[in-house]
């Protein structure tokens, strides 16, 4: 568990254990693009223009310490690793639908650069 999040679990709150594992600026668009399909670190990279590896590494290990992702690494040269879904991430597939939904309904406009 995060320590940005253990103050929330503390709520008793099933909304908030699940922002516990999902929450986080890249979390749900990681989770988006496995929802699609296995990706590759570097592909997953290329994905989320903006994430540094840093975070992007951060984030993969706990979706994993979570149960929520698996790392397969493939056993070629040089070697490659694949990240997909768990059953358990697989459960998020309507929620993340649904986001998706209200982001197309209610599209952000974003204010012109001078």
């Amino acid at each position: 568990m995060r320590k940005t999040y253990q103050q929330m679990i503390k709520c008793h709150c099933d909304a908030a254990n699940t922002l516990a594992i999902i929450g986080g600026k890249w979390k749900l668009l990681l989770l988006n693009h496995l929802l699609q399909d296995d990706r590759g670190f570097n592909e997953l990279s290329r994905l989320l223009k903006g994430i540094t590896p840093h975070t992007l590494s951060k984030d993969l290990k706990e979706l994993i310490e979570d149960g929520l992702v698996v790392k397969t690494i493939l056993q070629e040269m040089p070697p490659k690793t694949s990240y997909a879904l768990t059953d358990k991430g697989r459960e998020l597939d309507l929620i993340l639908t649904e986001i998706k939904k209200f982001g197309h309904k209610y599209p952000i406009q974003l204010a012109k650069e001078d």
